[in-house]
């Protein structure tokens, strides 16, 4: 009735046993994988938890000499050394930076709480300086390092830099010409710096990230074909109709959620209010990706039209809650940020280091911002002089400050993802370290170019936003509490919704 153990196994015995085994391997592998995922996470935790009690230790001791972001990013690298030099691969390769993983989850909230948290009076007074920069600035920029790169692999020994065409040098540019100064916005923050100049280098970045996206998306759907002199009015032409009708998506669903508020009852469940207004503004972001449009434009001026005329339509529980939701998913995903950049130093998959094209490029990205900066806010002050309006021209330390804040970041990291080609491999390696670098340089020493530069610090604006939330809670303000912290009378904390 059994089979004789001494017997050969017949070949269905042995398929049977040969699918026991492989579905015992997968199971101790998705245990394994479970296992890895979780350690992952658990650092990913701990970077985070590590930087932001950095950054309270640096705001309360007021140290000027480095800001909480330049050691985000060597805590990263530090953590990524280490995990690089461990035994297997399974951590490193969920630590590797995922441009799906920056563009779906990190920065959108980035972009939603610049959009809502908009000083729109400053916007939209100096609104002609930052198209100017915005769009001007970028193209230079893009234009300028893609050039001085292509010219530089002319000239150069093939053994130093590879061999790149023009339109791949140009695809290059434009991921390193989008600006990221979350470091220096926040150490303006802190210091209270003019609001003119805020609102200038604050617009200009989050509109100089939609157009380098833009620009980058335009300029790939020429790859393959030779370029002449049809595809530069071609691609302007793409660049204005994507932008255009990715504002003009943001600014319906704006106000769509807006007379959705006002003419419903959603004010007696705020709960229910507040998930829909994230929804609306996340729904545009996506939508407007769908349809091969950028999402950043239309997410930026879908908070911009939330906060103009969906806010005061909104109970006053949800108005805090959308508040204060959005500035701390942002403030999460910019630390969350620069931990990738310094982890990805060490966990990208091909790395191709390329020390000339790195310094080449450095010093392409310097050249040009000098270029973007100076030029046109030459123009722009001739502007104001000829229309009598001198009180709102840029002084040369402004321009000098404009000049600083043009440290690259993790657009075009991600950007760079989307390389193609065998030199692919070099140029993304050479954009993460540019990127770097940049971050390093110019936003560690934001606080002492202030000083240098006789910025003026310390100014209150009449309607700011720390203002209204002091109204709103009846809580004390940063300053009063750190000077209480010094005198020792502080007392202890109000309850923000008492």
């Amino acid at each position: 009735m059994f089979a004789d153990p001494t017997d050969e196994p017949t070949p269905e015995v042995e398929e049977l046993y040969s699918l026991v085994h492989v579905n015992a391997g997968l199971v101790d592998f998705a245990a394994n994988f479970e296992h890895c995922r979780s350690w992952a996470l658990t650092i990913l935790c701990i970077l985070l938890i590590l930087s932001l009690w950095t950054s309270y230790y640096v705001q309360i001791k007021r140290i000027r000499t480095v800001h909480e972001t330049v050691l985000s990013i060597f805590a990263g690298m530090f953590v990524g050394m280490i995990v690089w030099a461990s035994p297997g691969h399974l951590i490193r390769d969920m630590l590797k930076f995922k441009h799906t993983l920056f563009f779906n989850l990190l920065l959108p909230p980035i972009i939603l709480n610049s959009g809502y948290e908009l000083k729109q009076d400053q916007f939209f007074r100096n609104f002609g300086s930052i198209l100017t920069f915005a769009f001007a600035g970028t193209f230079i920029s893009a234009v300028g390092i893609g050039v001085l790169v292509y010219l530089f692999r002319l000239v150069a020994p093939s053994a130093l830099v590879p061999s790149l065409t023009l339109l791949e040098c140009l695809i290059f540019g434009s991921t390193l010409s989008a600006t990221d100064p979350v470091t220096i916005l926040a150490v303006f923050n802190q210091y209270k710096v003019d609001p003119h100049l805020y609102s200038v280098i604050f617009g200009e970045s989050i509109l100089n990230d939609a157009v380098s996206i833009v620009m980058y998306e335009t300029l790939s759907k020429f790859h393959g074909m030779e370029p002449h002199v049809g595809s530069f009015f071609h691609g302007v032409g793409i660049f204005l109709l994507s932008f255009s009708i990715s504002m003009a998506l943001g600014v319906m669903f704006g106000l769509g959620c807006s007379l959705t508020l006002k003419h419903s009852y959603l004010a007696q469940f705020p709960g229910i209010e507040s998930c829909l207004v994230t929804l609306v503004a996340y729904t545009s972001y996506f939508f407007s990706n769908g349809l091969q449009m950028s999402g950043i434009v239309s997410l930026l001026f879908c908070g911009i039209t939330l906060k103009h005329y969906a806010y005061h339509n909104m109970s006053r529980r949800t108005q805090r809650t959308t508040k204060y939701m959005f500035s701390v998913l942002a403030q999460l995903s910019e630390n969350f940020i620069f931990i990738y950049l310094g982890l990805n130093l060490f966990t990208q998959d091909v790395q191709v280091f390329r020390p000339v094209l790195i310094l080449v490029a450095t010093i392409a990205v310097i050249a040009t911002r000098y270029l973007a900066v100076f030029p046109l806010a030459s123009i722009i002050n001739f502007v104001y002089r000829a229309r009598g309006q001198r009180h709102e021209e840029l002084p040369h330390s402004y321009q000098m400050m404009l000049f600083w804040a043009g440290l690259r970041g993790a657009v075009g990291v991600a950007l760079s993802n989307g390389f193609q080609g065998d030199n692919a491999a070099a140029l993304r390696t050479t954009v993460l370290v540019v990127v770097v670098l940049t971050v390093i340089m110019f936003g560690g020493t934001t606080a002492r170019m202030l000083e240098v530069l006789g910025i003026k610090v310390g100014v209150e604006e009449e309607g700011s936003s720390s203002e209204d939330e002091g109204a709103l809670f009846g809580r004390r303000s940063e300053r009063e509490w750190l000077g209480s912290r010094t005198s020792g009378a502080w007392n202890g904390r109000r309850d923000p919704y008492g």
